[in-house]
């Protein structure tokens, strides 16, 4: 599917997209949000939370957002990754009381524990994305992620068996 340039979360939304939104594919990409700060993803994820928070003024955007983060688990572990960076910053902001709509963060990250844990191997290596980009520290990240956000503030260990 070739893809017009410009889409947004609400075209994601009317077209079924929300998961390639999330992803940024194709025209859904987000550019980084800094030359000189390294990217931490495949497109700038805080853009692209900033579309979703100012279409749940109008849309179900939380409700949208949820299947697609449910979606981007089931995938590969780059979308499983990015799933779990948009986790983060989703409890980040629920955590500051700035999370705009309801979102079933508890399960999500259960569900999120059970990828990392089936694919925790393949978060030690580099990940791949369609677009290019590639993570080299994948592992690192969830590290730190599982101690400064999920650990304390969910009781959730992403990565139980580290040692």
């Amino acid at each position: 599917m070739v893809l017009g340039k410009g889409k947004d979360f609400r075209d994601a939304m009317a077209q079924g997209e929300v998961a390639m939104f999330l992803r940024g594919d194709g025209a859904y990409r987000k550019t980084p949000q800094s030359d000189f700060a390294g990217e931490d993803a495949p497109t700038d994820t805080w853009k692209a939370l900033q579309e979703i928070y100012a279409a749940n003024e109008t849309l179900d955007a939380g409700s949208a957002l949820s299947e697609g983060i449910s979606t981007l688990l089931r995938g590969t572990v780059g979308d499983v990754y990015l799933a779990i960076l948009y986790l983060t910053r989703l409890s980040l902001a629920e955590q500051g009381g700035r999370l705009p709509f309801r979102i079933p963060l508890r399960a999500l990250l259960a569900t999120a524990r059970e990828r990392v844990e089936t694919h925790r191997k393949a978060f030690a290596g580099p990940l791949d994305f369609p677009n290019g980009f590639v993570k080299k520290r994948a592992l690192e990240d969830l590290k730190g992620w599982n101690e400064a956000v999920f650990l304390p503030y969910y009781g959730i260990d992403l990565l139980p068996l580290d040692g």
